[in-house]
């Protein structure tokens, strides 16, 4: 069946569920699992922060990379709970492409996302990266709800 699963993996509850799906479909099929977290960049507006503070974006940065490092540790304490081995992967830049290029990277036969529920403009919007990977990842997909 598959032997390599990987997750776009985040905070957020859709990639919660997304996790949980690749965790139950890696046991099953005795893959392994790679967690892909990408780090967006800061907002126009912290150059200008940047020019008072010079710091700050590092320390931000810093801190966000720690957030998600101590995340994916406790997906991996889970993963070795149910007998799965994990591969974390975190990338810097923009979530779509960078998702992508970790893919092409690590070549998994299904790539896991959670699918957001909004509506409207906003809806539109955060489906769009969900959508971008759909169109143009080289691997079957599987969106959760």
């Amino acid at each position: 069946m598959f032997k390599k699963i990987a997750v776009a993996f985040d905070e957020s509850p859709e990639a919660g569920r997304a996790f949980h799906s690749a965790l139950n479909l890696a046991k099953f099929s005795s893959a392994e699992l790679h967690l892909i977290t990408v780090l967006e960049g800061f907002p126009a507006y912290m150059s200008y922060v940047a020019a008072v503070a010079p710091d700050v974006p590092v320390l931000l940065k810093n801190e966000k990379r720690n957030f998600y490092t101590d995340l994916q540790g406790k997906a991996r304490a889970e993963a070795d709970r149910a007998g799965v081995r994990v591969v974390p992967e975190i990338a810097e830049g923009d979530v779509a492409a960078e998702l992508l290029r970790v893919i092409e990277a690590i070549r998994p036969d299904l790539l896991v996302v959670g699918l957001c529920h909004h509506q409207g403009p906003v809806g539109r919007l955060m489906g769009r990266t969900a959508h971008y990977i759909a169109v143009h990842a080289k691997c079957n997909l599987l969106g959760v709800h």
